[in-house]
Formats: structure tokens, sequence, C-alpha cells
């Protein structure tokens, strides 16, 4: 039987307007349930649809719909993998044209898996409901309707389901129609990118209409998945005054700007709107509000990214009481995975009296953080700038205990930077400090120690190689017999093949 309906078209209005049979259908789905005995007579059609799994298609076409239509209703990509509170389940008035929708698009493909009633019910119901509505449902013989689990990872975010209008066509819609519902359909995966193409080419009234809307969610957007582009948005076409409410609405509260920065999408919309910052008074409110935060940000990948847009971008003074906590913080940052890299981008993009705080606190902590499997790359960092006066200092600190750092997974690296990267004079304090120690002979047998003594005997010159060279010859016997003994052994023997 042909269809007076197309094929491919979503019902959109109510059951009573399209099948003849409505007030029946009630009764004749009672009456198949009492034949197969698989529900309580006293279920609704809705209750017992909730119970059931859908097995559901991840591509169709750009309708707004996942497979399975009104029964289970989705829109963005999901995560979760169980249906959450609140997922409706099951036809309704406002969804019944989806239902049809995807019944129609069963009949269109082969292989199809699709299971809203039992088994023994299924066949009979979406056949009668198809005759009814003066369409055909071609199963065959590979169109078994088998009861199979639904992938509900793309139906539910948050336990929420998508609000029924959102199903609808947004491309003959204006931002004017959708007033007062900006906020929800820029947290929807298509909504969002309707309204970033719409806020491009809208009137100013339009941007004021979509401003009015957003700023009193302004953070919560921020740190949406799909929200925060909407934003990016706005701060790119809204007026001066309106960037500054922005602004003033996102550093209201303090702990809340270090929470939307240390969020992935939250980071990404404030480094947005820093870009279009263009006032030394709007530069200096930021900074102002996430300096109490230095030191959360500066331990993490997401706040990382924000520090480091500041740092290139804005001023010495802009930067200088954010540097100062950093400085003041700098132990417990340093010992951090992330918070290492964050203290030597502050190295290197700081300048005056805040650099010279921050060197001043890394070197009074450099014995400890020397040996800490983060905190040693801060202080190789510094010996790596090459400046005089800070690598002497930080010689100082370290000085009488070059011997236990050689012995150190950790320090040893650091000992090896100071003779690879210091002037001679200071190479030389170090070695002889070295060959003085009690300990020394242990460190041609240590397995961080023997690389020490291969770096210094690499930088030697003079009276103190041949005094590493003596060394050697008196522990030759025990090193030719010690695998790490024989790494040491093995220098002199690379070098004898290039001539050196």
């Amino acid at each position: 039987m042909e269809s007076t309906v197309p094929f491919l078209s979503p019902v959109s209005q109510s059951p009573e307007n399209h099948f003849s049979f409505y007030h029946n259908f009630e009764l004749f789905y009672m009456e198949n349930i009492a034949q197969n005995n698989s529900f309580d007579q006293t279920q609704t059609l809705e209750s017992a649809f909730s119970g059931l799994n859908v097995s559901g298609y991840p591509d169709l076409p750009d309708s707004g719909y996942q497979f399975g239509g009104g029964f289970a209703r989705a829109g963005q990509d999901r995560n979760n993998n169980v249906i959450g509170e609140g997922t409706k389940v099951g036809p309704d008035v406002e969804s019944w044209g989806a239902f049809m929708y995807s019944s129609y698009q069963l009949g269109s493909s082969r292989n199809t898996e699709f299971s809203i009633l039992p088994s023994s019910n299924q066949t009979r119901l979406l056949s009668a409901a198809a005759s009814a509505a003066g369409c055909t449902m071609p199963f065959g013989l590979n169109n078994n309707i088998n009861r199979s689990s639904f992938n509900t990872s793309k139906l539910c975010n948050n336990n929420q389901t998508r609000p029924h209008w959102l199903h609808e066509p947004l491309n003959c819609l204006s931002l004017g129609d959708l007033r007062g519902r900006l906020v929800a359909l820029a947290k929807d995966q298509y909504g969002c990118k309707f309204l970033q193409k719409s806020v491009e080419k809208a009137s100013k009234e339009e941007i004021d209409m979509v401003f009015m809307e957003v700023i009193d969610h302004v953070c919560e957007l921020m740190s949406n998945s799909f929200a925060n582009f909407v934003v990016q948005k706005v701060v790119d076409v809204c007026s001066e005054e309106q960037k500054n409410q922005i602004l003033l609405m996102v550093i209201k509260n303090r702990f809340r700007l270090v929470e939307i920065c240390l969020n992935l999408h939250g980071a990404r919309a404030v480094q947005k709107l820093l870009e279009k910052l263009t006032t030394q008074q709007q530069i200096s409110l930021f900074m102002s509000a996430l300096s109490p935060g230095a030191v959360a940000l500066s331990k993490d990948l997401n706040g990382h990214r924000v520090i480091q847009y500041c740092l290139k971008n804005f001023s010495d003074e802009d930067n200088k009481y954010f540097l100062n906590v950093v400085a003041n913080n700098c132990y417990q940052i340093a010992l951090d995975k992330c918070g290492c890299c964050a203290l030597k981008h502050c190295l290197d993009h700081s300048n005056g009296e805040a650099r010279a705080h921050l060197f001043q606190e890394i070197i009074a902590n450099a014995l400890n953080l020397a040996k800490d499997q983060y905190g040693n790359y801060v202080v190789q960092h510094i010996l790596e700038l090459k400046e005089t006066q800070t690598t002497e200092s930080l010689l100082r600190q370290l000085q009488g205990n070059y011997a236990s750092l050689s012995c150190n997974r950790y320090g040893s690296n650091v000992v090896e930077r100071c003779l690879l990267e210091s002037q001679e004079p200071l190479t030389t304090r170090i070695i002889v400090e070295l060959l003085r120690s009690p300990f020394v002979s242990t460190l041609l047998l240590d397995p961080f120690g023997n690389y020490v003594i291969q770096s210094a005997l690499s930088v030697s010159k003079g009276f103190v190689f041949d005094a590493l060279l003596n060394l050697v010859q008196d522990h030759y016997p025990i090193m030719r017999s010690h695998s790490y003994g024989k790494w040491v052994l093995a220098w002199f023997s690379r070098r004898k093949q290039l001539h050196i």
C-alpha cells in the first residue's frame, strides 16, 4: 500500500490526526499482550517501552535524530553507558513523529536490529502502525527483530535528555525565534554550531539579545564542552562595554575563575577572552583575580596554558604580582610534574625584580630540589640559562654536597649539568671537592656516580685530569670486575679510538 505521507518525513502531529484506528489502538495492543503474556495488562504502552533496550544506529541524516527517533532522544555524542534518570523511552505526543520517522527508516535497510517490544509482539504492532499510516514495512527474512542491547553512549549526558524542541530543524529558524532558549541551545552539540553561525552574521540587535541571555550563565557556559565555543564567538563580536561585563562576571568570584581555568574547555574560553582585552585596566583586573590561584594553576595542565598566555602577552608589570606568588611557593610548585614546567616558563618570561625574586627562592631550595624527580629539572634550567652571577650563587648553595648528590638518581643529573654548563674555574672547584671526598672511590662503582666521573673527565684539564686518571688507575682491578666500573673504563677506550 502506498503511503499518503512522504516516506522519509517524520510525522509532527499527534497520533489522533494520522491513525484512523487510534481509538482502538490500546485495545489492539492489550489483546496482543494478553495473547503473548509478555507484560502485565495494567501497564501502559509507554511504561512497557521504558523497561526495554533498543539497539541504535550512530549515523543518520542531519535531522537531529539518532536511531530510535522518538523512542530514545539523543543529539550529541554521549559518554555514559547507562541511561540516566530522567531519560524518556517510549512514544508520546511530542515525539510521535520521530517514532514514525525511525520506523519508516527501518523498512528501507537490511540486516536491521530494532528492539522496542518483546520479539513476539513487536512485528505485529509495528506492522499494524505502519499499515494504519498507509505505509509498508518490508521486513524480510534478514530483518528479524531481535531483542538487543541499546548503545546509550550517544543518548545521555549528565542524566539529561535533549529538550523536545531541539529535535526540530534549526536551519529555518532565526535567533529571534529561539529567544529564551539560547542557553540550552548553546549546550547542545548541534545547537552550539547553529548559534555560532548565526552570531557571525547577526545584527547588533540580535547580538544584544544573545548577550543578555548568556551573560548571567557565562561562567557555566565557558566550562561546557559545546557552549564554550558560543561564548568565544560572542566575545569576538560583542561591544567593548559587553566585553567588560563578561570580564567582570568571570572575575567576580576568584575561586570560580580558577575553576574555569582548570577546565579544558574553560581554559580555551578564557584565552579567547584574554586575546580581546585591549585596555590596561582590563588586564590589571584579570591578573589581580588570577594571581591568588597561581599555585593551583601552575600545577595543572589547563591552568598552565592560561599562565603561558599571560607570560607571553602581558607586560612585566602586569605579571609582577603573579610571579611573586609563584616565587613564594616555588618549592611545592617545582615538586609537581606540571609545576616544574610552569616554573621554567616563568624564568624564561620574567625580568627585573620578579625574575630576581624567582632565582633567589629557587636557589635557596636548590639542594632539596636537586634530589627530586621533577625539581632537579628546575635547577638544571637555571644552569642552562648560563647567567654567570646566578650560576655562581647556585654552585655555592650546593657546595659541600656534590659527592652525595652524585650518588643520587636525580642529583647526579644536576652535578653533571654543573660540570658541563659552568666555566673552567667553577668546574675545577667541583672536581677538587669530589676528589677530596672520602667517598670518591665509591663514585667509580656507583650506578649514578660513574656518569659524574665520566663528565668530570670530559671537562677537566691539566692537574685535575691527571688526578682523575690516577684515581682510575688505583682502582683499575676492581673496576674491571664491576659492571658500572667498566663504563668508566669504556670512556677511556672510546677516547683512545678517537685519538683523544
